[in-house]
């Protein structure tokens, strides 16, 4: 189960003045070295006639997908403690820097500032990924081509994904915590689209930009009778900053639920999303259901997602389903053996060839965690 007691913005400067008197004998922070390297060799099949997705594609790939994570902590003598989180991406990429943030925390809870998810992700629960690192809701690699309107199907509720915010997050309390994440402009320093760091405050007339970003979750983690139960739920709100026809302000809100019990997780989730648009059926919804077991070092699952995104009144919907079967194998300390295959069926409202897609995928990995 994921990231739990985080913390309150409300007394952040009151905790650093009285660190600064009480706490002389703390350490300074230290960082460490961690992170994570995932490869996979994947064999796959999908539509390539003319037109189509899979047109002039090869039918095999080598990938790879790693980050070198920089973290480190202190607690002061007054019991806050302090820490540091930098994601260095392992290959060049747009985005070099992933996630970089800071963190106070206390019986306050936890305040986050800096480039990092916003608390609707941190808090999450939803269907389990059969493929470790291959989820079909929360995808960190997708090989086959989705052109459709729906893309890659998500449900995580998040609009601001790694723009800079500030986070709150209250202690656990009975199997409940909090959360509440402000982002003014949806933007990162560390690719420069937010201006730099010398580059003062925000435009607030971008065209279709949503900003001033609102993120509030909530979960539920207890456990009966050697039955896990973890409850989830999340709500994104968004200002659009330029009005403009057919858009709008933005929202967002989804449920997840996971049951764990005598080596099975079971999991849910969904999520409705306006896409900032001011139509009438142009929503869309992402949903999953998926089950996973697990023995001694060895864990089998399957997962299945429908994603769809309508097109407007009376022009019907685009729609993607996907289905995973495959498992895991604990080889040693931070290294797991990972394989399945997953199905695509990809459906275009107008039944255009270049958007439509069927894809088999037959995933073989390794993940390494250092």
């Amino acid at each position: 189960m994921r990231r739990v007691l985080l913390g309150s913005t409300a007394l952040l400067s009151a905790s650093v003045a009285l660190a600064s008197v009480e706490a002389s004998a703390a350490d300074k922070i230290k960082l460490g070295i961690g992170g994570y390297f995932n490869a996979f060799f994947v064999v796959g099949e999908q539509d390539d006639g003319v037109g189509e997705p899979g047109a002039n594609r090869r039918n095999h790939k080598i990938a790879r997908e790693a980050e070198i994570h920089f973290k480190g902590e202190t607690t002061l003598d007054n019991g806050l403690m302090f820490g540091v989180n930098v994601q260095l991406e392992a290959e060049t990429c747009a985005d070099q820097i992933d996630e970089t943030y800071i963190y106070v925390e206390g019986g306050f809870g936890r305040v986050e500032i800096g480039s990092e998810d916003p608390v609707t992700d941190a808090m999450y629960y939803g269907s389990p990924s059969p493929i470790a690192g291959v989820g079909l809701s929360t995808p960190d690699d997708v090989f086959s081509s989705l052109t459709n309107a729906v893309a890659t199907p998500v449900t995580i509720t998040s609009i601001s994904g790694d723009s800079e915010k500030i986070s709150y997050f209250t202690p656990r309390l009975s199997g409940i915590q909090l959360g509440v994440s402000y982002t003014p402009e949806n933007c990162e320093e560390v690719r420069g689209t937010c201006g730099g760091t010398y580059g003062g405050f925000g435009a607030d007339n971008n065209a279709g930009q949503q900003s001033e970003i609102v993120e509030i979750a909530a979960n539920y983690v207890n456990s009966f009778n050697g039955i896990d139960v973890a409850l989830y739920g999340g709500y994104a709100k968004g200002e659009l900053e330029v009005a403009a026809a057919g858009a709008d302000d933005q929202t967002q809100w989804g449920v997840g639920v996971e049951v764990g019990v005598a080596g099975f997780t079971i999991g849910a989730a969904y999520k409705e999303d306006d896409l900032g648009t001011s139509g009438s059926n142009t929503d869309r919804q992402d949903m999953s259901i998926g089950v996973n077991y697990a023995t001694g070092p060895w864990t089998m699952g399957v997962e299945y997602v429908h994603s769809v995104v309508e097109a407007g009144a009376g022009l019907g919907e685009d729609e993607t389903d996907g289905f995973q079967v495959g498992g895991t194998y604990d080889l040693g300390p931070g290294i797991t053996l990972t394989g399945g295959v997953t199905y695509w069926d990809v459906q275009d409202n107008l039944g255009a060839a270049a958007s439509e897609n069927e894809a088999i995928e037959f995933i073989v990995g390794t993940i390494v965690e250092f």
